[in-house]
């Protein structure tokens, strides 16, 4: 899997970042058509219960763009631990559209303000960058709301890192674990991430942003983890 992860990372540009083919004529965006169109899209309704534990999420909606299928696990992957950032321009309108179209039949509850799920300090050393930042980045022109990086802040924690965790763990590590650095009083918001799994990072996240008074909370995420998928990166 290593080979082919670098020898993904050697392809040129004008291929298309699932199947590796070059893209013709008309086709943009990184995706060829039949790849653009067999993406395992979600439909557009709430994921908040269909967590492991309903009874400890927090928020309003969870929304999702994309199942965990092979392709899509592939993209989240080279984008969040293999430095493919030019990746947040190729999804971020799969996830835009897929806010469009949940509040579709809601428009009086359109989120006021975008907020990316933060990683620890440890984890933007390694990586360099934090992926759900860089999709809040390329949505707020997409989308016309505005985007407040640095709003939430992510408090060291002990243990296994969230994405090798399991579901119990998951939430037992998130407890405490989110700070809203200012008053988010009366306002709706839109907090982004790449995957969801448990709920746990985003009922932590959520939780945060409503005690410092915001009205409402939606999550949404790029890809949906049903519970008994596994999600671990093939390194």
């Amino acid at each position: 899997m290593v080979a082919l992860i670098d020898w993904l990372a050697k392809l040129p540009i004008g291929c298309c970042w699932v199947c590796q083919q070059s893209l013709l004529v008309g086709e943009h965006g990184g995706f060829c058509q039949p790849c653009l169109r067999d993406l395992p899209r979600l439909p557009p309704s709430c994921l908040r219960w269909r967590c492991q534990q309903p009874e400890l999420a927090v928020g309003r909606y969870w929304f999702s763009a994309l199942s965990w299928q092979p392709e899509v696990a592939q993209l989240v992957h080279r984008f969040k631990f293999h430095g493919a950032t030019e990746l947040a321009a190729i999804l971020a309108p799969l996830l835009a559209a897929q806010a469009r179209h949940c509040y579709r039949l809601r428009p009086h509850q359109w989120p006021d303000l975008l907020v990316a799920m933060p990683i620890t300090r440890k984890r933007w050393f390694e990586r360099g960058y934090n992926q759900a930042a860089l999709l809040g980045q390329q949505l707020q022109p997409l989308l016309q709301i505005p985007f407040a990086p640095g709003l939430l802040r992510r408090l060291p924690q002990q243990g296994k890192q969230q994405h090798r965790s399991g579901a119990g763990e998951r939430w037992h590590n998130m407890a405490n674990s989110m700070h809203c650095t200012r008053s988010v009083e009366g306002l709706t918001i839109a907090l982004v991430d790449d995957v969801l799994t448990t709920g746990a990072s985003v009922s932590a996240a959520a939780d945060a942003l409503l005690r410092r008074g915001a009205k409402a909370v939606d999550a949404w995420t790029l890809a949906y983890t049903e519970p008994h998928q596994p999600r671990e990166p093939m390194l």
